[in-house]
């Protein structure tokens, strides 16, 4: 896990952190997932990947954002809850 410190953007109280990516390697499966987050006052956006190893094709990404930061928290508290993960 990346811990990035944030930033005041000047002239507006939006705080925004730099993206953090994450990556996963599967060899079984002969794939690598890779996921970028961005989270700040206005919600979190997520993009992620997937790509075969021997494929020549960049993978197919998905893209999805949360635009209130409220509604982001309770989400992400669920996953957890879901994964039985305190």
């Amino acid at each position: 896990m990346i811990f990035q410190p944030y930033k005041v953007v000047p002239g507006t109280d939006i705080v925004h952190s730099i993206t953090d990516v994450y990556e996963l390697c599967d060899e079984a499966e002969g794939m690598t997932h890779t996921v970028k987050l961005q989270a700040d006052n206005g919600g979190v956006y997520l993009e992620s990947t997937g790509k075969q190893h021997d494929s020549e094709y960049k993978g197919i990404t998905e893209y999805m954002s949360i635009a209130n930061k409220d509604l982001a928290i309770v989400v992400a508290r669920r996953i957890l809850e879901l994964y039985q993960v305190n």
